[in-house]
Parts: structure tokens; C-alpha cells; sequence
């Protein structure tokens, strides 16, 4: 009988040999005529939905008026977290890049997503001592067999800022907060996230990464306990932000 460990190394084994990296780019699948860190071709980069001009200055949500914040910051809604920014617009493009990296097997998918968000986070100018990964909870790593934002952290880890995967947990199970409207995202995961290390985030500016910006429920949870556990700052980066019409009520 073939052991685990064993089907987990010709998994690897197949994984690496039928993805050629740096090869096809991951959006259109066309091959690429020279070298890209985000393995992306020309005409897809510049046709990625970025999110320039102004924004809130709390949440990073695109405005268009004369505010400094967006509707939901101006009318107090709870955020845990100082500042937050993301890279994309939610669209399909980036949708099915993000699908295809947590869901249908090509995690190779999230060095090169990473690199758009390193990116932005020297952009930004974001000085963080500790970077977080939005921790999973038990059930979904276990069924996933990954945290898709541990592996969004690569670039940082690589260029040697201090990624810290054991100091927040997620202890409990909730639903699917995709699943569930405005007004029960913002209750769904009270309770859920707890540091456990709270010398790894006290007196320090903190910097939280995820996948997806929908109402910020979740950086507003764990924002939260990190200021709780004496964290000084909490900043927040996101791959990409959905605007608020997208969000079921």
C-alpha cells in the first residue's frame, strides 16, 4: 500500500511537471514572448482592473466625490483595522485567478499573486513589523490542505520581512461569510479569531493579508484582537476589493 507521504510527493511530482512555470500567461494562457514575475502577458496587465485615484482613506474603497471616506466608514461602521488597500477591482478576471488558486488546484497560482501584492505594499509605503496571514479555520485547511494567504505572503517572506503564521487563529468554525448578506457578515465571525502570541504583536505595527476585500468584516475581526493584544497599528492588504453594489443586502 502506497503511504501518504509517498502520494503527496507524485502529487508534487505531477504538479511540477505538467505546470511549466513562467511558461503561459495565468489569465488568457497565451505564451509569453519574455519574462514576467507575475507571469502575466503584456496585454493582460495592462488590462487588469488596478485601483488608482482616490479612495477611502480608511477602507481603500474607490470614491468618486469630494469625501475622504466612503459611505460605510463616514457612517461609523466598525472597523477593527487602521487603514486598508488592495491592488485590483473585484472582477471576473481576477474572480477566476482567485478560484482557481484556492479551490481547483493550481496553487502555483499564489507566488505570482503575491508578487502584485508585495508590490503594492512598497507602493503603499506600508511599514510593518509583522505580517499576518488571515488564519483559516481547522475544518477548511484540513479540507483545503493549504492557507491560500500564507502562500500570498511568499514575496515578503522572500524579500525578509517577519511573516508570522502562529501568532492569530481562527478557533472557530463559522459559515462561509460568501455566502451570507451584509448585515450577517458583520456578525458571522464575532468571536472567531484569538492571539496566541500575543509577544509577537504587542508594541508592534501589524500588517494583516488576505485574498479579498468584500466588507471587511474579517480584517475587522482580527484587527480587533491584534489592537486588543497591544498590537499599535493594524493595516490591512488585499489582492482585490469588491465594491459595495456587488454585496447582497
Amino acid at each position: 500500500m502506497i503511504g501518504e507521504k509517498m502520494i503527496d510527493k507524485i502529487k508534487k511530482f505531477l504538479t511540477d511537471t505538467l505546470y511549466l512555470k513562467d511558461i503561459k500567461c495565468i489569465f488568457c494562457n497565451c505564451e509569453l514572448d519574455k519574462p514576467s514575475k507575475y507571469c502575466v502577458c503584456d496585454n493582460c496587465l495592462k488590462s487588469l482592473p488596478y485601483i488608482t485615484g482616490k479612495v477611502c482613506a480608511k477602507c481603500g474603497e474607490p470614491i468618486k466625490s469630494m469625501a475622504t471616506h466612503c459611505m460605510r466608514c463616514k457612517n461609523h461602521v466598525e472597523r477593527g483595522f487602521d487603514f486598508a488597500r488592495a491592488r485590483f477591482l473585484y472582477d471576473d478576471k481576477i474572480s477566476k485567478a482567485i478560484k482557481d488558486f484556492k479551490y481547483y488546484g493550481k496553487k502555483y497560482l499564489g507566488e505570482y499573486l503575491s508578487a502584485f501584492l508585495y508590490d503594492l505594499y512598497v507602493l503603499e509605503k506600508i511599514d510593518a513589523a509583522v505580517i499576518i496571514p488571515a488564519p483559516i479555520s481547522a475544518n477548511s485547511l484540513k479540507a483545503r490542505g493549504f492557507n491560500q494567504t500564507e502562500i500570498l505572503c511568499k514575496c515578503f517572506a522572500d524579500a525578509g520581512l517577519n511573516v508570522n503564521t502562529k501568532c492569530v487563529i481562527k478557533r472557530l468554525e463559522t459559515q462561509n461569510q460568501a455566502s451570507l448578506n451584509y448585515k450577517d457578515r458583520q456578525t458571522n465571525l464575532a468571536g472567531a479569531f484569538k492571539v496566541v502570541g500575543k509577544s509577537a504583536v504587542k508594541n508592534k505595527r501589524c500588517l494583516i493579508v488576505d485574498d479579498i476585500f468584500t466588507t471587511g468584516a474579517t480584517a475587522s475581526e482580527i484587527g480587533a484582537v491584534l489592537k486588543k493584544a497591544g498590537a499599535t497599528k493594524v493595516s490591512v492588504l488585499t489582492l482585490c476589493h469588491e465594491l459595495p453594489d456587488n454585496v447582497k443586502n
